[in-house]
Formats: structure tokens, sequence, C-alpha cells
């Protein structure tokens, strides 16, 4: 599992780029019901309190891609 820290203007931007398939596979899975578990959860927390404190940093969509496309 990738796990990538972006603003929401980059993961519109993504969402944008996508073909309509992607779009759809993209909406069902938003709409399905999703548990998190206890772990994730605090994860989640962790990683949103580094944010609003400055301690995360971004990258572009277009860095992040041309990372994992090579692997």
């Amino acid at each position: 599992m990738a796990s990538v820290n972006i603003s929401l203007n980059q993961l519109l931007e993504v969402i944008n780029s996508l073909n309509e398939i992607e779009k759809i596979q993209v909406r069902s899975a938003l709409e399905s019901e999703v548990e998190v578990s206890e772990d994730a959860n605090e994860e989640l927390l962790r990683r949103k309190k580094a944010f609003e404190e400055g301690r995360m940093t971004s990258r572009s969509w277009k860095d992040i891609k041309g990372k994992y496309e090579r692997l």
C-alpha cells in the first residue's frame, strides 16, 4: 500500500486526469462503506496533526507519479 499526502487541488487535478472508467471506479470506492481499523485511524490522526503543525511536506503529483512509474 502506498501513502501520499497531496493538497485538495492536487487531488482534483489527478481525478480530472482520469479516464471515465477510472472515475467510475474512484466514485464506487468512495461511495462504498469503509471500515478503518483502530491502528489506521490512529495513523490518520497522527498524520493530520503533523500536517496541521507544518511537520509534513508535500510534493507535486507529477513528482510522485514520476517516482512510481519507474518501479
